[in-house]
């Protein structure tokens, strides 16, 4: 409606100017030619805003190309369905006390207190344990090491599932690109894998941990393919962790080279952004929402309680409707689609609002190539992101966050890449250590290798009283941010 009232108050100011000019020469402004003056903006708002729209699209596609040269927007899925995989996971998951499943389905029962208290130490056990410089592993406090020994038997069941049931695919984003798992609960399945890894490790069960490990792979490889850079970024996350526990592995099993490969191989610095802002683009020509409904969904003010956002967004937002508390987002945004659908969408408001949205939406995708290219330029090893040059227009009601996301996705997997890099010449000093009669580090120890993730900088390494360390110099990233050194001792 308020896209209506503007484009009326707009054509009302319109005639009431040419009304005066009537007064003053009646003659040359007679009734039939203000209709027409006014049909005439109309006609070149829709028009020429559109026409002038598909031109900044065409730049912005071509801006990502130059910087993915795959870049293509995600295809639409004609079914929003989970494989057998997946769905057998989410049984053998919810036997954890985990509904991995989407919010609402038939897995997300009751939750035990106990299971909850178990699974609350495990975060912080694992963070302190996969993020540690040297290879003592502490043993799991005695309440989480009881619940771990006490559900044994469904740990290896999903272990068994992800191991021999097939590659998971939790199907494609559902309606409102919500996600058709929980993002949460999948964390806490991944962090009883290889927190039992950890602990059969700790018992000298060597082929039981890398069984573990096998099966926490597995999962993050479910995340690293799919079309969001939500998905995208847990699958970091979860290969980050896997990474540190492989460092702790001892002897490391043999095919983890290969792993490791398809770890690095889904690094990408932009996560799924490309494909997500294309299709950003393709979406808004439909259009698939109001401008309102834009708004709202790329907003992620609410998420993150930021109070600074632009003041044309607060504008029409207070015009619009008022703004929209974080826990009505989905069903505001729900609304604002099946908005689309009403004859007084289509007829009167969308044509007049369509020629806006598009170049706010081609803005929006053009900064965001300039910031990848900008990224991909440069050194995202630093101690903070790089500060991205481009900018949202100012008359454009999205929201330019503090911390631009494609930086942040950039030094993320920059970070992942720099313990990959790690975690090799660690497993291969072992394996050299593990290879000699007395079981003595090598002479030489693996590193001198330029790293490939953080250009300018060098692993190197050393032996000092039977112990061995590899260091990457000079040292990246903030404090603590990523183990970019480890140190091996002579055996536990």
């Amino acid at each position: 409606m308020l896209t209506v009232g503007l484009a009326l108050a707009v054509l009302g100011t319109i005639g009431i100017l040419l009304r005066l000019v009537r007064r003053i020469r009646p003659a040359a402004v007679p009734r039939w030619r203000i209709l027409i003056v006014q049909a005439a903006v109309v006609a070149l708002w829709i028009l020429g805003g559109n026409g002038l729209a598909s031109l900044r699209e065409r730049r912005a596609e071509a801006a990502w190309t130059a910087v993915d040269a795959k870049a293509a927007a995600r295809a639409t899925a004609a079914s929003a369905a989970s494989n057998p995989a997946a769905l057998e996971l989410l049984k053998r998951a919810a036997s954890l006390g985990l509904p991995v499943g989407k919010p609402g389905s038939a897995d997300a029962g009751a939750k035990d207190p106990a299971d909850e208290a178990a699974l609350a130490r495990l975060g912080p056990y694992l963070d302190r344990v996969l993020q540690q410089a040297d290879d003592r592993l502490e043993a799991a406090p005695t309440e989480l090491r009881a619940w771990l020994v006490v559900e044994d038997a469904n740990a290896r069941a999903v272990e068994r599932q992800l191991l021999e049931g097939g590659a998971i695919d939790w199907g494609p984003p559902l309606a409102g690109d919500s996600l058709p798992y929980s993002p949460l609960e999948l964390l806490k399945l991944d962090a009883v894998l290889t927190a039992g890894a950890l602990d059969r490790m700790k018992a000298g069960d060597a082929a039981g941990a890398s069984s573990a490990l096998e099966a926490a792979s597995a999962l993050a490889a479910s995340l690293r393919d799919r079309p969001e850079t939500t998905s995208r970024l847990l699958a970091v996350a979860l290969d980050r962790r896997l990474l540190g526990a492989l460092r702790l592995a001892e002897p490391v099993a043999p095919g983890w080279e290969r792993r490791l490969d398809e770890i690095e191989d889904h690094a990408r610095p932009t996560g799924a952004r490309p494909g997500e802002s294309l299709e950003l683009l393709a979406q808004v020509r439909k259009p698939y929402t109001t401008l309102r409904g834009l708004i709202l969904e790329t907003d992620v003010a609410p998420l993150v309680r930021e109070s600074r956002q632009p003041a044309s967004r607060q504008l029409f937002l207070a015009l619009s409707g008022g703004a929209v508390p974080v826990e009505g987002l989905a069903d505001a945004v729900a609304a604002e689609r099946r908005r689309t659908e009403t004859p007084f969408y289509v007829y009167a408001q969308g044509p007049l609002e369509l020629p806006y949205m598009r170049l706010v939406a081609a803005d929006s995708a053009s900064v965001e190539a300039q910031t990848a290219a900008q990224v991909a330029a440069g050194d995202s090893c630093g101690p903070r992101p790089i500060a991205p040059q481009a900018h949202l227009a100012s008359w454009s009601p999205l929201e330019q966050a503090d911390e631009p996301l494609l930086p942040r996705l950039a030094r993320t997997a920059a970070m992942l890449r720099a313990e990959l890099e790690l975690t090799r010449l660690v497993v291969r000093a072992r394996t050299l250590r593990a290879q000699s009669p007395q079981r003595e580090w090598p002479s030489e120890l693996p590193g001198s290798d330029a790293s490939r993730a953080c250009p300018g900088r060098r692993f190197v390494s050393k032996l000092l009283a039977g112990r061995a360390e590899i260091r990457l110099e000079p040292v990246p990233f903030g404090e603590k941010d990523a183990v970019t050194s480890f140190r091996m001792g002579d055996g536990r």
